[in-house]
């Protein structure tokens, strides 16, 4: 059979099929390009606004994340400006924040404290009940309590504290923040207050029965005066008689010492140079004691520059004079005797040491105190009205002293 010819109408007819084919498949394809192209410009129309989105989120959360920073820095400094100690304790009881105040506090820093737990640091000495322990267990707040502290240096100290529960924006516990401060000087002054108190009601008693007892005395005496005269120096009684005498004169003389304590104070102050007043003192003691010892040696120590104090010169001499007296008594066995004048800070100052037998702390805590006395024919009012007369001054006395290694008095009055 001969094949047909390429003009036939059968081939022209798939050529036109073909053709047609072709131009939709074409058309299909240019559509379907275009869709994608359509679709494409789209996602990078969203891609390049999730872009700017995504930049504009960083910056928010960028500026989110410094504002924490600093408001957490912020509020660090406030806690370690403080004057409290401030620590913060996690919900398994370790220790996640110590202002610098707790570390003055209690002598530990933050990196021996932070992580480790608070049992360790703070200890439970006085009590679970007492700690911010309890407030964790419990979520009851303690406020305004007092507890013992064991520093780390072994040295216990009394601290009043607070605690509270930790809570975050939706109220979840976080842990619990325990505040805390020293009251070592709250109850040495609570203790001088407490003392002042006795000594005021001592001293109102005190005066009434001196009164009452120096007539009687009076009386006493005359009568053993007019015994003793009317006795001949041979008697064997007159001796048992001088000897009521002079019981009669020592508690005249106590009597005199607690009616001059128990009587208000009424200054002559005028400027004086304390460096001047204090030789004056020491040299007309010194006169004294070289009559009666030869084993004291005395020692000077002065401020170059004159110390101006307001004060009675006559009531500070009898403080300089008894604190002189004191010093000699306590070397028995002989020793130095210790007198120097300093400015400390906007402060005249004196201090008279001895190279003595010191004092025990529980003489020391008594020292001050009405009658109390170490001496045989002490009446225990010379130290007590030595401080009334400096504390009427606006000045203060304090001692120092070491069994074995002698005693300081210092005396601070403004300039």
């Amino acid at each position: 059979m001969t094949p047909a010819d390429s003009t036939s109408p059968l081939h022209l007819g798939r050529s036109d099929n073909q053709l047609d084919n072709f131009t939709d498949s074409y058309i299909l394809f240019q559509e379907t390009t275009r869709k994608y192209r359509e679709a494409y410009e789209q996602l990078e129309a969203q891609f390049e606004s999730l872009t700017v989105k995504l930049e504009e989120t960083n910056v928010d959360l960028q500026k989110r994340v410094e504002e924490r920073d600093r408001v957490t820095n912020y509020l660090n400094n406030i806690l370690d400006s403080m004057s409290g100690g401030v620590l913060v304790v996690d919900l398994d009881g370790q220790i996640t924040h110590f202002n610098q105040e707790a570390e003055e506090l209690t002598g530990y820093e933050q990196d021996q404290v932070l992580g480790y737990p608070y049992a360790d640091i703070i200890g439970l000495a006085d009590g679970r009940q007492n700690t911010a322990m309890h407030t964790l267990d419990t979520g009851e707040r303690l406020s305004n309590k007092e507890k013992s502290l064991r520093r780390a240096d072994g040295r216990v100290i009394p601290l009043g504290f607070s605690t509270s529960l930790l809570r975050d924006e939706q109220g979840t516990v976080l842990g619990v923040v325990e505040v805390f401060n020293d009251l070592t000087e709250v109850k040495r002054l609570e203790a001088e207050v407490q003392r002042v108190n006795t000594l005021a009601a001592l001293g109102e008693m005190a005066a009434t029965v001196a009164h009452e007892i120096r007539n009687p005395l009076g009386g006493i005496a005359g009568y053993a005066g007019m015994l003793e005269r009317d006795l001949s120096s041979e008697d064997p009684n007159r001796r048992l008689v001088h000897r009521i005498i002079e019981g009669v004169g020592r508690l005249n003389r106590i009597v005199s010492s607690l009616l001059t304590y128990t009587r208000p104070l009424r200054l002559n102050a005028y400027p004086v140079n304390l460096v001047e007043l204090v030789e004056e003192t020491t040299a007309f003691f010194e006169i004294d004691l070289e009559r009666q010892r030869d084993d004291i040696t005395v020692e000077r120590s002065y401020e170059d520059d004159a110390l101006v104090c307001r004060l009675d010169p006559e009531q500070l001499q009898q403080v300089i004079l008894n604190l002189l007296q004191n010093a000699t008594q306590a070397m028995p066995e002989g020793g130095t005797l210790q007198i120097r004048v300093f400015a400390e800070g906007e402060l005249g100052a004196f201090c008279i040491g001895d190279t003595g037998i010191g004092m025990e702390a529980d003489v020391h805590e008594k020292l001050f105190t009405p009658f109390f006395t170490t001496k045989e024919d002490g009446t225990g009012l010379g130290l007590v009205t030595s401080k009334k007369i400096v504390e009427a001054h606006s000045g203060t006395i304090r001692v120092e002293s070491q069994v074995g290694q002698g005693t300081q008095f210092y005396v601070h009055l403004p300039q």
